[in-house]
């Protein structure tokens, strides 16, 4: 293999693939391990070190996972939340000897809040990815009380302006994202679009349940559960009053106790699954009622590729070009029942759309075409950074 050799710095394990950023990391570097030699440091989300899948395995040169720490008194008062939550010692220690004793063509910062473990120095080739803006998210949730304060936005943005001071190449989700930085920081910020596993995604041979909606998504996730309250709380009755059966499904990884709350009669809280497809298919569409957020939805792309039909606000399909009439946007109550009645009371043109935007999404949406934008970022950055 002649591809570049990349020493990947990530603040999770990509594994078990059950969050937007899990799958989106696991996908990118089995894709991109096709021409890449790449040599994965990961930090353990517990203290049970579970075994990389093979799919993973087969595509690093190299796995090593490094547990959490606490960080130091100085520290926990200087750095933000999100750098102390996936601190390790020993993280920083292997990063800074893997890059004085072996020879990597670049480093790959998979999120800021890993960047401290790589420093500040240009020594290296480095190219910093962002599954969001972090920034910009905790600016929003700090906004709306969501439990971030001023003092975690203004440490989080002292540490992204001295990232993209230090570091020229970024990576983004969407064009609206790598503008976004490019045009506050000078920095090049390549686009390296979301994507879906093309091979499960199919659409179904079987009639959804015509009552039913699917939220998909990290049930902590305060963006997640912002908008599922909104939802629960100010469209949920607009929909009943016209269908009284109609029921909303919540599935997805870590119910915090507000969406556990949210739980009655016409509002099942599943939680974690092995795969969401099943659920994907029995819905008649899916929602993501979101008003805070950075990044792209995979669970959107999923949703369509399984021929579920979409209702969304603004912020929720913000940076995915998607075919028309299978996703209705709306940012208001009345809008988004309105928009859910559609797919509701018309199964079939539901289903006509669905079907014709499953098939749009299968030949324009890849891991493999994300990778490449990818694997060209990598090869852009270590070609005309200075040494």
């Amino acid at each position: 293999m002649s591809g570049p050799r990349v020493l990947f710095v990530t603040p999770t394990t990509p594994w078990p693939a059950n969050s937007g950023g899990r799958i989106r990391t696991s996908q990118l570097i089995e894709h991109a391990g096709r021409e890449a030699r790449i040599t994965l440091f990961a930090v353990s989300p517990s203290q049970v070190k579970e075994p990389a899948p093979r799919p993973l395995m087969d595509r690093c040169e190299g796995i090593e996972v490094f547990e959490r720490t606490r960080p130091g008194l100085l520290a926990r008062f200087a750095l933000s939340k999100l750098e102390r939550s996936f601190h390790s010692h020993r993280l920083h220690s292997a990063v800074q000897a893997a890059l004085s004793e072996s020879s990597y063509d670049l480093v790959h910062i998979d999120e800021l809040s890993v960047a401290r473990a790589v420093g500040f120095s240009r020594s290296s080739p480095v190219l910093v990815h962002h599954h969001k803006l972090d920034s910009k998210l905790a600016a929003e949730l700090a906004r709306l009380g969501e439990g971030v304060g001023d003092g975690e936005v203004a440490r989080i943005r002292a540490l992204e302006r001295r990232v993209c001071r230090t570091h020229s190449y970024h990576a983004a989700c969407s064009k609206e994202e790598a503008r976004s930085l490019s045009e506050e920081f000078g920095v090049q910020c390549a686009v390296v679009p979301n994507g879906f596993d093309s091979d499960r995604f199919t659409p179904s041979e079987e009639s959804p349940d015509q009552d039913t909606a699917l939220f998909l998504g990290t049930l902590s996730y305060a963006p997640n559960i912002h908008g599922l309250e909104w939802f629960v709380g100010q469209v949920l009755p607009l929909v009943r009053a016209n269908r009284p059966e109609f029921k909303l499904k919540i599935v997805g990884l870590d119910p915090s106790p507000r969406v556990l709350a949210l739980r009655s009669e016409h509002v099942e809280v599943i939680g974690p699954v092995m795969d969401p497809l099943e659920h994907l298919h029995s819905a008649a569409c899916s929602i993501a009622p979101l008003f805070i957020g950075g990044g792209t939805r995979i669970k959107i792309l999923e949703s369509l590729a399984a021929a579920c039909p979409v209702v969304s606000t603004t912020v929720g399909a913000a940076g995915l070009t998607l075919p028309p009439g299978s996703t209705l946007i709306a940012d208001d109550a009345a809008s988004f029942s309105a928009a859910l009645l559609t797919f509701l009371n018309d199964q079939e043109e539901a289903r006509a759309l669905a079907v014709r935007a499953s098939e749009q999404m299968h030949q324009h949406y890849s891991w493999g075409a994300s990778a490449s934008a990818l694997l060209d970022a990598w090869e852009d950055c270590a070609s005309k950074t200075p040494r």
